[in-house]
């Protein structure tokens, strides 16, 4: 049974991002913040914003992943020396992996191994379970995730924008070649827009992901729930689809006898 997303085995996504949060930034500072460096009046503000974001993000992102969203029940007859006989009622359920009662929303997760108490998914992200204990800190890092990826997104853009409108005598192309010591512009702006495609894919994502959670929030279920919807509603199409072709066929084989 694994306690949180600091658990064994790690992830292959969760180490990912343990690369990603400091490339993204390094990148910034290198591609973005230092050649518009003179330009203080916004590249500072959005430089300060970008950085409070992510480290916000950073540090919600961390609380979600070591919070254990153990269903309470489960963690009660866990910790009790000798262990209780559990007990249904009201309000409960039988786990038959776990072996014990837990609470009516809780479902069992089989990559962490437990039931989890207000089940939204499993994020490999994280590489943890998202439930009611820890669904707060996911939010936010996910909405702060993507505040910081797309004030990213703005800050190269604005750079793009400026390299080819004020062209050779861009006060951005002389930082550029004092900074990195007469690197050829091609070069600069070939790797600033490698890394903006990127960047924009990311936000691209994000955004999903975050919007996805907005519109689950203003449903009121859980990524879980709309699964299953989803799920049974395919289901019934699938059904209605097979019974209309059954018709069709009955309706031929009516026709070819009636003839």
């Amino acid at each position: 049974m694994r306690e949180n997303g600091m658990s064994s085995p790690l992830n292959g996504l969760q180490i990912l991002t343990w690369f990603l949060f400091p490339y993204f930034l390094i990148g910034y500072i290198c591609l973005v913040f230092l050649p518009l460096l003179p330009n203080l009046s916004y590249n500072l503000p959005l430089g300060i914003a970008i950085l409070l974001t992510a480290l916000t993000a950073v540090y919600n992102g961390y609380r979600a992943c070591t919070l254990n969203p153990i269903d309470p029940l489960l963690k009660e007859n866990l910790e009790a020396v000798p262990q209780i006989r559990s007990v249904g009622g009201a309000g409960k359920k039988f786990c038959w992996v776990c072996q014990v009662h837990v609470s009516d929303n809780s479902q069992h997760c089989r990559f962490c191994d437990k039931c989890v108490h207000e089940f939204d998914h499993h994020c490999a992200w994280l590489n943890t379970c998202v439930g009611s204990k820890n669904y707060k800190q996911f939010f936010k890092c996910v909405t702060l995730v993507f505040t910081f990826t797309f004030l990213e997104l703005v800050g190269f853009t604005i750079l793009i924008v400026r390299w080819f409108i004020e062209g050779t005598d861009s006060s951005i192309r002389s930082e550029v070649k004092s900074l990195y010591g007469g690197t050829d512009g091609l070069t600069f702006i070939t790797i600033t827009i490698v890394y903006y495609v990127i960047l924009f894919v990311t936000v691209t994502m994000i955004a999903q992901l975050f919007f996805f959670h907005v519109n689950l929030k203003r449903l009121g279920i859980s990524t879980y729930d709309y699964i299953i919807k989803e799920a049974r509603e395919n289901q019934k199409r699938q059904r209605e689809r097979a019974e209309k072709g059954k018709k069709m066929r009955e309706e031929k084989v009516r026709i070819e006898d009636g003839e």
